[in-house]
C-alpha cells in the first residue's frame, strides 16, 4: 500500500471512529452536570423560574442541572455567554424570550443574531404582565387611574424597570386616551417600592411574579393583565380591554435555548423532556401560581418559526414603546 492510500485509510478510520463516539455520546446523553444559564441576579423573579425548572429537568434527566446566574446588559450577556458556550448540549439558556428576540430592535450593534445564533430547544411558559399601583391608593380601576393621570398631566410618572414594561406603559397611555406620564427608569421592579410609598411614582407594569407577591403582602394592587383573555391562573383579575383600555395584548414567553450546532438529537431529547416537564402538574401549579401559563410547541423547528415570528413583533413592540437604541 503506497503512502497516499495508508494515509487516506486512516483518516478515514479516524472519521469513522469520530462519528461513532459522537453517535455514542449522543446517545447517552447526558451522561454529566447540564448548566443552565440565567440571565438576571439570584433571587430574582426570573432565577426563581429558572431554578424551578432547573430541579425538574434534573429530575427528569436523572443528571445534575446548575443555574449560573450571568446578570447584566439587560440579560444580553447571558445570551452572549450561551453564544460562545460548546455545543454539546451541556450548556443552555433558559429565561425570557426577549433575550433573544429584541435584540435587533434594541441595540445599535447587537452582540448576536437571535436567528443565526441559536437552536431554540422548546417554550418553557407564557405569561401576562400587570397594571401595578400602591395598594394605599384610591385607584380601584384602570379608570380611576387614567381620569387621575390626565388631570395631573405632566406631573404624572411611571416606573419602568424593562423593555416589556415600557412598551405597555406606552400602549396604555396611547390607548387611554392620551397621558403626559413621565417615565421613570428603574434597575429591577423590587427599587420602585420606596418611590411607590411615598408617592413619588403613580403606577407601573411588572411582571407576574413582582406583581402577585406584592399584592399578596398588600404592598401594591393589581388593576389589570397585559392579555387579550384573563389568565386562568389568576381569573379575577381583569384585562385592559375589560377595563376600558383597547389594543392591549402583549404576553412574554420563556424558552429554553442552545448555542448554534447542538447536536439534533440531543435538541429532540430536550424538547420532549422540556414539554413533559412543562406540562407536569407541579409546573402548572407553580407557574399558575406565578401568573403565568404552561406552553408547548410541537418541536425545536416549531421553536425556532415561533421565535422568528416574535423578532418581527418586537420591531413593532419597540416602535410603540419609543425604546432608543442602547
Amino acid at each position: 500500500m503506497n503512502r497516499f492510500l495508508a494515509s487516506a485509510l486512516a483518516l478515514m478510520i479516524t472519521a469513522c471512529l469520530s462519528a461513532g463516539g459522537a453517535r455514542a455520546a449522543e446517545d447517552n446523553y447526558p451522561n454529566r452536570q447540564i448548566t443552565l444559564i440565567a440571565g438576571f441576579p439570584a433571587g430574582s423573579g426570573a432565577d426563581v423560574y429558572a431554578r424551578f425548572f432547573a430541579k425538574k429537568l434534573e429530575e427528569a434527566l436523572k443528571q445534575t442541572v446548575i443555574v449560573e446566574n450571568k446578570p447584566g446588559g439587560l440579560g444580553s450577556l447571558s445570551v452572549v455567554a450561551l453564544k460562545n458556550a460548546k455545543p454539546d448540549g451541556y450548556t443552555m439558556l433558559i429565561g425570557s424570550a426577549d433575550q433573544f428576540t429584541a435584540a435587533p430592535h434594541v441595540f445599535q450593534n447587537p452582540p448576536y443574531d437571535p436567528l443565526k445564533d441559536f437552536d431554540y430547544v422548546a417554550p418553557v411558559f407564557s405569561q401576562a404582565f400587570m397594571m401595578l399601583v400602591n395598594a394605599k391608593s384610591p385607584y380601584m380601576h384602570i379608570s380611576d387611574l387614567t381620569k387621575a393621570m390626565k388631570e395631573k398631566g405632566d406631573k404624572a410618572s411611571y416606573a419602568t424597570p424593562n423593555f416589556p414594561a415600557t412598551i405597555l406603559a406606552e400602549m396604555y397611555k396611547a390607548n387611554a386616551g392620551g397621558l403626559d406620564t413621565l417615565q421613570v427608569r428603574y434597575k429591577t421592579s423590587a427599587d420602585t417600592l420606596n418611590d411607590f410609598s411615598s408617592g413619588a411614582i403613580d403606577y407601573m407594569v411588572g411582571d407576574p411574579v413582582f406583581g402577585l407577591a406584592r399584592s399578596r403582602d398588600g404592598t401594591l394592587r393589581i388593576l389589570a393583565v397585559s392579555t387579550a383573555k384573563r389568565i386562568s391562573s389568576v381569573p379575577d383579575i381583569p384585562t385592559f380591554e375589560e377595563e376600558g383600555v383597547p389594543n392591549v395584548d402583549v404576553r412574554i414567553w420563556w424558552v429554553l435555548a442552545a448555542p448554534k450546532g447542538t447536536p439534533k438529537p440531543i435538541l429532540e431529547k430536550m424538547h420532549k423532556v422540556m414539554t413533559e416537564v412543562t406540562t407536569s402538574d407541579d409546573a402548572r401549579k407553580f407557574v399558575g401560581t406565578n401568573g403565568g401559563e404552561p406552553m408547548t410547541l410541537d418541536s425545536p423547528q416549531a421553536t425556532l418559526d415561533y421565535a422568528t415570528m416574535d423578532v418581527k413583533r418586537w420591531e413593532e413592540w419597540a416602535k410603540i414603546g419609543k425604546i432608543e437604541k442602547q
